[in-house]
């Protein structure tokens, strides 16, 4: 029979690492970094800047990292969040990951324009296409496209030994691919005998007044239609639903789109893979180079991409003359120059910074609130979670009628049993017989 090792996860929301055996084959499902300690804590940075088995970044998965003998199959990642993949560089080079082409592209990405700790290096990849099952060794694996903030994330059915393994990775229902979720309810996968289901917002404290994407793109038009003068907006380049909110927000409310490099280049590029994707021909997206942009792309990409994009490019002079028109997203650092050449003609009034994304980095990090204080804009919250609210985890589980659900990516898996049936609590490092 099949088993389930959670190395992380049980306990806390990120740098999950989920382990199944069969017959001595072993995959892993995601090798996240941690976003925080067991229970929630704050991990301590000089752990993060130098990661180990004995501080407890890397978990102790016995044959994945590159100075072990390699006894891991293989390793899939469900979506390309640091926190469910961003300890690659530590496996085993002979290890393959699997993954989707749209993750593959994200993390690509960010080779080029990440931080050198955050830049993620792999060559053995190999890509799965969404609902097309494959084997490897005994398993069957089946990819299934989610809703989620993370642009083509996966689900992933693993089957061996006459049983079936489903594993949510991260989802919703509310982003503008909530029809997937609908479709999964509505035409389950029967026979599911464990599933291993986030739980990001059980607990609540991830809603921020409105309730689907839709809604975020309408108060987003509804700000921009209103305002007199530039408007800043802080949100995720890598969170694709949000960036086409913003891209129809504009575009309805007649306004400039300013991105940096990094966005467009990221919207460019996946526009491969969903033609429907912004830029479009002609439209209303400009771009502001900056520095350290310019470098790595041309560093790592050519400057050929640079004068592609040239007919777009956009400069603080522009901005300045057209500042009651234009929509700004843009690194902070971006902002403080483009505010501090527009205050040398009138100060900033009625201007709003516009944050776009889980509001638990503005308590991490002063420099939003700092921005707002130092140039007179007005911080508001436009945003809903990536994750499943209480309803899509309820619709789901109630759906698939897995015969055992365990908790995994929540901090409230205790309280799992007063929502769900047939749970089964497994604690980090002990395996569970499916």
């Amino acid at each position: 029979m099949p088993q389930i090792t959670i190395h992380r996860g049980a306990h806390t929301i990120g740098g999950s690492c989920i382990e199944v055996n069969s017959n001595g084959c072993r995959i892993l499902l995601d090798v996240g970094m941690p976003l925080m300690e067991k229970g929630g804590a704050e991990i301590a940075p000089d752990k993060l800047e130098n990661p180990s088995i004995d501080n407890g970044i890397l978990p102790d998965v016995k044959g994945l990292y590159k100075d072990q003998a390699p006894e891991i199959d293989a390793v899939f990642i469900s979506h390309a969040h640091m926190d469910h993949y961003g300890l690659l560089n530590y496996i085993h080079p002979s290890i393959p990951v699997y993954l989707s082409k749209g993750s593959h592209a994200l993390i690509d990405i960010g080779k080029t324009f990440y931080n050198y700790q955050n830049k993620v290096y792999f060559d053995n990849y190999k890509i799965f296409d969404h609902w097309q099952p494959f084997e490897i060794g005994p398993f069957k694996i089946t990819s299934y496209l989610m809703d989620h903030s993370a642009y083509d994330a996966s689900a992933l059915l693993v089957e061996a030994d006459n049983k079936k393994i489903f594993y949510s990775g991260d989802f919703r229902g509310h982003g503008r691919k909530g029809v997937l979720l609908e479709r999964m309810i509505q035409y389950p996968i029967k026979g599911i005998d464990c599933m291993l289901m986030e739980g990001t917002t059980l607990k609540g404290g991830h809603k921020d007044g409105f309730e689907d994407e839709t809604e975020v793109a309408k108060g987003l038009k509804d700000i921009f239609s209103a305002q007199k003068d530039v408007s800043f907006v802080m949100a995720a380049g890598s969170n694709i639903d949000r960036l086409v909110s913003l891209y129809h927000a504009t575009k309805k409310s007649n306004k400039t789109l300013v991105l940096d490099l990094y966005t467009f280049y990221v919207l460019d590029r996946l526009k491969i893979f969903t033609e429907s994707l912004p830029p479009h021909k002609d439209d209303h997206i400009r771009i502001y180079y900056i520095r350290n942009h310019c470098q790595n792309i041309a560093k790592h990409l050519g400057e050929k991409i640079l004068y592609k994009y040239k007919h777009r490019k956009i400069e603080l002079s522009e901005i300045a003359d057209k500042r009651k028109d234009m929509v700004l997203k843009l690194p902070v650092s971006a902002m403080k120059r483009v505010a501090k050449e527009l205050i040398k003609e009138k100060p900033l009034e009625n201007v709003k910074f516009i944050f776009s994304m889980w509001p638990g980095y503005l308590e991490k990090d002063n420099y939003y609130y700092d921005f707002c204080k130092n140039f007179n804009t007005e911080l508001v919250k436009v945003h809903v979670s990536g994750h499943a609210y209480y309803d899509a985890l309820k619709n789901l589980a109630h759906a698939l009628k897995p015969k055992a659900l365990i908790p995994v990516h929540t901090l409230s898996g205790d309280d799992f049993s007063n929502h769900f049936e047939n749970v089964v609590r497994v604690d980090d490092g002990v395996t569970f017989n499916v």
